[in-house]
């Protein structure tokens, strides 16, 4: 049996069905554009985790290098579905020596009361930037911190993803 699509290949049917055979092809397909993806993006990678509500100088996320390499980070999300709940609550977020510590150095002074999507590039404030080094696991800088400044934050809802290249 041979079956031609308007504009396609023709298909020769050689022992099962045709709809066996496209299924299989089709598969492969699959399977070499997930490899394809998958070597195309293993040098970015994405961390990600849910932000804490909390009071003024609480943190609302603290994450460490996972990489015995040190990293470039290119772009910090915060994404705020619920806001905080007070209207002078902001958030710093930056490259930090441990898990205690401040910085403002990806983002500067976020407005945790407002719901949306915010980054290090458009919404990076006075002393943010659009990428940081971030020194390999146990360096000296290698925690990426985001602390909740000047007022609470109890009702803060939301998630951070922070994408970064091994170098």
């Amino acid at each position: 049996m041979t079956y031609t699509a308007p504009g396609a290949a023709t298909f020769v049917r050689k022992g099962g069905s045709l709809s066996s055979k496209i299924t299989s092809e089709l598969s492969l397909i699959d399977t070499e554009l997930d490899t394809l993806a998958a070597s195309d993006a293993a040098g970015l990678k994405v961390a990600k985790g849910t932000l804490k509500a909390g009071n003024a100088n609480a943190f609302a996320f603290v994450w460490k290098n996972p990489e015995a390499s040190k990293i470039i980070v290119t772009r910090v999300l915060i994404n705020i579905t619920t806001a905080g709940g007070t209207s002078s609550s902001v958030l710093d977020v930056g490259v930090v020596a441990n898990a205690t510590s401040t910085a403002d150095t990806l983002i500067d002074g976020l407005n945790l009361n407002a719901t949306g999507i915010f980054d290090n590039i458009t919404d990076k404030g006075d002393d943010g930037k659009s990428r940081q080094v971030v020194d390999e696991n146990g360096g000296t800088n290698d925690y990426i911190t985001g602390k909740i400044l000047d007022q609470n934050a109890a009702a803060l809802v939301g998630k951070y993803y922070i994408f970064y290249t091994v170098i």
